[in-house]
């Protein structure tokens, strides 16, 4: 017996699939990301951006069929919300207030998670390009994303970084410093671009890594609702069908969103998604 789908669906699905492979590499970069390897940093800042986005679309765009007939929008009404990850975080609360999708809502003002948001935000619509913007002149609109993110992690540090941790990798790099500061030079810049001693050479990165998985749980305190969202729009869509009988046209994501449920405990101890 074959099932035919209908090609919103598939093309959701797909979609669904995209926004799961850019999760993936960008969860596991910013998971292991260091100032030794700001590669890891773009890379996350790239996917996470782009998953986000996409996600947030996803989200969008099952409300308005559920809403519509499953007539889905017109590519100008998608292509109004833009790059925007503020206003889509607010467009996919809205959804759930529709849907009766209860305890989800925007980060907390001057909170971590509003910083992780808005960053990512401006990435996506801006400072993506900031290295090639800033070469002749920079504005007061050009954010560095690194050094964003480097404000992001100090402050992840000091509220979320158990204290004796802290102290051990630090008193760990002084010890190492000690032994070889007189047989060691380094050349390398930090995270605004900025000449490090050997101590921070040392120290930095452990300090970066120990911070990764208390970031990664303020970054799933944002991406959770929009998962729990995604799930229960895609199963009542899934299960719904069109008033000529037809479908499914909506995709249950819940097999594509498995592999970022996971409660505080599991997210810092993963080191690779999925």
């Amino acid at each position: 017996m074959n099932i035919t789908f209908s090609p919103t669906f598939t093309l959701l699905q797909h979609e669904a699939d995209l926004m799961e492979g850019c999760l993936s590499i960008g969860l596991t970069a910013f998971r292991n990301a260091t100032v030794s390897d700001k590669r890891k940093f773009y890379s996350g800042f790239f996917n996470t951006s782009i998953a986000f986005e996409r996600l947030m679309k996803l989200i969008v765009v099952v409300d308005y069929m559920l809403n519509n007939n499953f007539n889905p929008p017109t590519k100008n009404q998608l292509k109004a919300y833009g790059h925007d990850l503020v206003s889509l975080y607010q467009s996919s609360v809205n959804a759930a207030n529709r849907a009766g999708i209860t305890n989800v809502a925007m980060p907390l003002e001057n909170s971590i998670e509003e910083k992780i948001l808005n960053l990512l935000s401006e990435f996506a619509k801006f400072s993506r390009y900031y290295n090639l913007d800033s070469l002749n002149s920079k504005s007061a609109k050009d954010v560095d994303p690194l050094a964003e993110w480097e404000g992001i992690i100090n402050r992840v540090i000091e509220e979320d970084v158990p204290e004796k941790k802290l102290k051990k990798i630090t008193e760990s790099a002084e010890n190492i410093h000690n032994d070889i500061k007189d047989i060691t030079f380094t050349i390398q810049q930090g995270m605004s671009g900025e000449s490090l001693t050997l101590l921070q050479a040392l120290g930095l990165p452990e300090k970066q890594l120990l911070a990764a998985p208390y970031i990664m749980v303020r970054l799933f305190n944002i991406l959770s609702p929009l998962i729990r969202i995604a799930s229960e729009l895609g199963h009542k869509g899934f299960y719904t069908r069109a008033p000529d009988g037809t479908g499914p046209h909506i995709p249950s994501f819940n097999e594509t969103l498995v592999y970022f449920i996971a409660d505080n405990t599991q997210i810092k101890k993963k080191k690779q998604w999925p």
